[in-house]
């Protein structure tokens, strides 16, 4: 059940949608004005459905207001077909849909379901927000940007498969963040979350942490061991920096894929376990697959639901409340009274390039916090390369910084340089000046770097 509101000056439009909506089992407040809305808000409805003309205070008046004090809430404008023009402008100061009068029923279900079901998911990432920031470590996640939304949206969806995930992203996003909240939203929270970086493991031993391995079967094995596989049984088995596993460790872990059995090194004994495992890497493993240093049946299985991190310089909305997050986080660690960070200062955290990501900016705060000598982080306190790397960048060195963070491989030039520029105009919806305003590019330098890398994208026409 849900608890509506809508405010018509119409007693029978009001009286009608309540009639519907508490046929379905909701619970529906009818207002004459904006302003008895405004005044029952914190009674947290789920949907308003709000009339564009109304005496006291009108619907677009009445929409802002709504928006200023709690700008997760959906609400749809109810308007009369001349008024269909004015609803769409209503939109674009975030209303969330609108009906016309005199109401189509299915349109009128359809809407107010789909409403509801965004304010429960927003509902749901804020909550997995929350249980991420008790995280140990540089601190949980942080932020609302839309980038870090939609990848939690897709953690909260995924959580309650069976489904393989792949994280793939730049070094310092957060995979492993993200993995444990995957975990504490599936069917698997009540095992372990226990994670293996295959990157910091001998190749010959690989085999023998994941798997385990029996007494006697090496120089060195003293005793019979459980592998974190055979621990994680029950629960999730997290491998970060998958791509540096062995070929050999690959064809084992597609074996157990594919039957959920393993032997540990030395035995013979199949052992059944059901163990969810999340991968993640930094690698292009495309390329890794088609150079044959990683196993294409193995890919598959992993990347059933791929996802992909944002970097930090897609989160710039983001970068503001972590740095205080980190802040708040160390100071316990200083016998500073440190609380804030210049505006000045907090400009050029927020347009650096982070090409380390929250790690790095978690990094770069502790570092200022150690040089202030006040009660404030400014722009002397930041580290030199932050500072420097913040001046005006022109034309290609710009896009080539950003192609480097890619992860370690590396491509031609003009094949990154082409890759992060459609990259950069898939994110602005090929609105070229907008792109050329992220890249720190004038409009017409933008222009020529589309006809040179010959790019196919449809772009805007501004």
């Amino acid at each position: 059940m849900a608890l509506i509101f809508t405010v018509d000056d119409d007693p029978g439009v009001g009286g009608l949608i309540k009639v519907l909506f508490e046929d379905r089992g909701h619970e529906v407040l009818v207002f004459e004005n904006g302003k008895q809305c405004l005044d029952r808000l914190d009674e947290n409805p789920s949907v308003v459905f709000l009339d564009m003309v109304m005496p006291v205070m009108d619907g677009m008046e009445t929409l802002k207001t709504i928006k200023n004090a709690k700008s997760d809430l959906p609400v749809i404008m109810v308007t009369g077909v001349d008024d269909a023009g004015s609803a769409v402008e209503a939109m674009k100061l975030g209303a969330f849909d609108y009906i016309v009068k005199p109401f189509d029923e299915p349109r009128l279900f359809s809407v107010l379901d789909k409403a509801i079901e965004q304010t429960a998911l927003i509902g749901q990432v804020r909550y997995l927000q929350v249980e991420l920031n008790r995280a140990k470590g540089i601190g949980g996640i942080v932020g609302t940007s839309p980038a870090l939304t939609a990848t939690l949206e897709k953690i909260l969806k995924v959580g309650v498969s069976n489904a393989g995930v792949l994280l793939l992203g730049e070094s310092g996003t957060g995979k492993d963040l993200m993995a444990r909240a995957i975990h504490e939203n599936s069917h698997f929270s009540q095992g372990l979350f226990v994670d293996i970086n295959c990157g910091a493991i001998p190749e010959n031993l690989q085999e023998s942490e994941l798997f385990g391995h029996t007494k006697g079967s090496f120089t060195g094995a003293t005793e019979t061991r459980k592998g974190k596989l055979e621990l994680a049984d029950g629960g999730t088995l997290f491998l970060d920096e998958v791509a540096e596993m062995s070929l050999n460790t690959q064809v084992k872990l597609l074996r157990y894929l594919q039957e959920k059995s393993f032997e540990r090194v030395g035995g013979t004994k199949k052992i059944f376990t059901k163990t969810r495992v999340i991968a993640a890497t930094n690698k292009d493993l495309d390329e890794m697959v088609k150079k044959g240093s990683f196993r294409e049946d193995l890919y598959y299985r992993l990347a059933v639901f791929p996802i992909t991190i944002p970097p930090l310089r897609e989160r710039k909305d983001d970068i503001s409340s972590l740095a205080i997050h980190f802040v708040t986080l160390y100071k316990k660690e200083f016998d500073k009274e440190i609380s804030s960070i210049t505006p000045e200062a907090m400009n050029v955290l927020e347009n650096y390039f982070w090409p380390g990501n929250v790690r790095e900016l978690g990094n770069v705060i502790y570092q200022a916090m150690i040089m202030t000598g006040t009660n404030f982080i400014d722009i002397d306190s930041l580290p030199v390369n932050v500072k420097n790397k913040n001046t005006q960048k022109t034309s290609e060195a710009v896009v080539s910084q950003y192609a480097s963070s890619k992860g370690d491989f590396v491509e031609p030039f003009d094949t990154s340089v082409r890759q992060v520029l459609q990259r950069a105009l898939d994110l602005t919806n090929g609105d070229i000046p907008k792109t050329a305003k992220r890249l720190k590019l004038s409009r017409s330098s933008f222009y020529r770097m589309v006809q040179k890398y010959d790019l196919t994208k449809p772009f805007s026409k501004n």
